[in-house]
């Protein structure tokens, strides 16, 4: 009997002794996947701050690129050094690559409404470019309900009353738009016509000319009445042929000479430029968008800086 007994505490014994190496091995296992992820979690994260310091960077060679370009020459085109596409560079652990654009080349959203009251000379061109893109002209009159100050419709334009009926409901913003992503709140702008818009168009906080020697041919033809989407594409291969030295070059070309062209908000120069960098570490890749401005004296300022893309 005693014999039996003490098999039956030697076999609970070792049972007690596998469930504990058990527990430890599962503990053991789990203490060490836990520490793996710790490491790759500090890896990204220092990989992260290695990349946003290398867009940093790509910012201040960019401030160097477009202050050299005011010191050399007073207008901006294609053909100047800031708007050379630089390949993918190597960089320690990855890549780096920028481009910088000229956002004067699109058409700001913001110039619809300037002290609170709607630009006619710009809601027109707005029209035009809209009518362009064949999209629905009457989002104008929308954009312009949105930006301005009053809670009164316009015809084929939304207020309040609109927006309050929205799940879930929100009001208009009734000043500047900040970002170019607001478009999205707009009633009647689905991700399809935002996206066909997109190219052409901008935000910046104040009121900015467009660039004749950027443009594209669908702004290009926006801005001047009667002008057709294939005329405006001719003016942009002469343009890139012989860049326009003055506003009087543009407006004195064969397809423009006859029309009224207004010269209010154009220009052959520009304040405004987007940096678009992309650093990659490892396994993290970071992408920022940076606007810049170009001061009266040349310097350049960062103006805003976001991570990503919609």
């Amino acid at each position: 009997m005693t014999v039996r007994i003490k098999k039956q505490q030697q076999g609970v014994a070792l049972i007690t002794v596998m469930l504990i190496l058990a527990l430890a091995t599962v503990l053991a296992v789990s203490m060490s996947s836990r520490q793996q992820l710790d490491i790759h979690r500090s890896a990204n994260v220092f990989n992260f701050e290695q990349a946003y310091q290398y867009v940093l960077g790509a910012e201040s060679w960019a401030k160097q690129i477009l202050k050299r370009d005011y010191d050399d020459n007073k207008t901006d085109s294609a053909r100047d050094d800031w708007a050379t596409v630089l390949p993918p560079l190597p960089i320690e652990g990855g890549q780096m690559s920028g481009q910088l654009e000229d956002i004067q080349a699109k058409f700001n959203i913001n110039n619809l409404v300037q002290n609170g009251k709607a630009q006619d000379i710009y809601v027109e061109r707005f029209k035009r470019l809209l009518r362009n893109l064949e999209l629905n002209e009457e989002l104008a009159a929308v954009i312009v309900d949105w930006l301005d100050p009053n809670v009164e419709s316009s015809f084929s334009g939304a207020e309040d009353n609109e927006y309050l009926s929205f799940s879930p409901a929100y009001r208009t913003a009734n000043q500047a738009m900040a970002d170019i992503s607001e478009l999205i709140l707009l009633n009647g702008v689905d991700f399809e016509t935002f996206e066909k818009l997109r190219p052409f168009i901008c935000v910046l906080q104040s009121e900015s000319e467009i660039n004749v020697n950027t443009a594209s041919a669908e702004v290009l033809s926006s801005i001047v009445k009667d002008l057709t989407l294939e005329d405006a594409k001719t003016l942009v291969e002469d343009r890139d042929k012989d860049v326009h030295e003055k506003l009087e070059d543009f407006l004195q070309h064969p397809l423009l000479k006859q029309k009224k062209v207004k010269k209010e908000g154009l220009s052959v120069s520009s304040n405004y430029f987007q940096l678009n960098s992309t650093a990659q570490i490892e396994r993290i890749s970071v992408e920022y968008n940076t606007v810049l401005q170009r001061e009266a004296d040349g310097n350049v300022v960062v103006v805003k800086r976001s991570r990503g893309i919609l």
